[in-house]
């Protein structure tokens, strides 16, 4: 395995076995040599995770793997130990936490050589980050006003189903794509660059928004959000559609009649999305 994933899973490891303090500290645990067992685990996983993080100076990675496991430990506390109401965000808290650590798991894992930070996906692009602000804000909103809105369950579980497709649909498709999968858009060929066209790529031309799109607009019906689940709808649909436009003109250049034939016969994925059309221009 890769140095990037070992840090990433270690710190995930790390961090995860902090729960088994509360745990302790609450009494269900009670055998002695259990308890000195996980302490023992937890001081054995720090010390090998400190001394791998000082050998690759990779402490960024580690803090943001720590973080995201530390939100993911935070959501199904919520889940577990506080009211109904806060089911959703406590759901919507792991949701995030592994949509984001397992993009760069996976690019770690399946295309090395494009790792690095970015690959979190934490810091998309400041409109990114106001979405994710303005959700946050009318999740509470509505919890503090209209908390009997935000225990419709079927609603929640049906968002958490359609967050997680979403989610494994873009993780199959990046681990189909291999060393031809990349966060940013390539404007150049490289020479192992090959047009993918099996698998999921066989049903859309772009499997990796149409997952990330549905793990997008779900998550505000996870969280009963109303007016982000119009806002987010229309704004993914917007970045996906200029995002695929000027994609489709570098593999035209890169492929040639191959992507157009391609193209012709397989749709891209999102919906009312055709693509670049060679015969016209993007209004």
């Amino acid at each position: 395995m890769i140095v990037h994933a070992k840090i990433a899973l270690l710190s995930i490891a790390s961090c995860a076995l902090w729960s088994s303090v509360y745990f302790i500290w609450q009494g269900q645990v009670e055998d002695i040599w259990l308890i000195c067992s996980l302490i023992g685990a937890i001081i054995i996983s720090h010390v090998w995770l400190a001394a791998n993080v000082v050998k690759q100076r990779m402490f960024s990675v580690t803090w943001r793997s720590y973080l995201l496991t530390s939100v993911f430990l935070l959501g199904v506390s919520i889940i577990n130990f506080t009211s109904s109401i806060y089911l959703s965000f406590g759901l919507y808290l792991c949701i995030l936490s592994m949509f984001h650590m397992g993009e760069y798991l996976t690019t770690a894992l399946f295309n090395p050589s494009t790792i690095s930070l970015s690959s979190f996906i934490l810091n998309h692009s400041v409109e990114f980050n106001i979405a994710m602000i303005l959700s946050f804000v009318e999740h509470g909103t509505l919890l503090y006003f209209f908390p009997g809105i935000k225990t419709t369950v079927w609603v929640i579980w049906t968002g958490f189903v359609l967050c997680i497709s979403g989610d494994v649909f873009r993780k199959i498709a990046m681990y189909t794509a291999g060393t031809n999968f990349t966060h940013l858009v390539q404007y150049q060929k490289n020479d192992s660059h090959e047009l993918v066209m099996n698998g999921l790529y066989s049903l859309v031309r772009h499997p990796a928004y149409s997952g990330w799109f549905c793990w997008s607009i779900s998550t505000q019906l996870l969280l009963i959000n109303p007016i982000c689940l119009v806002g987010y709808t229309i704004a993914t649909w917007k970045f996906f559609q200029e995002r695929i436009y000027f994609e489709e003109i570098t593999l035209l250049n890169f492929f040639g009649q191959q992507y157009l034939d391609y193209k012709k016969t397989v749709p891209s994925g999102i919906p009312f999305v055709s693509g670049y059309n060679i015969n016209q221009r993007l209004n």
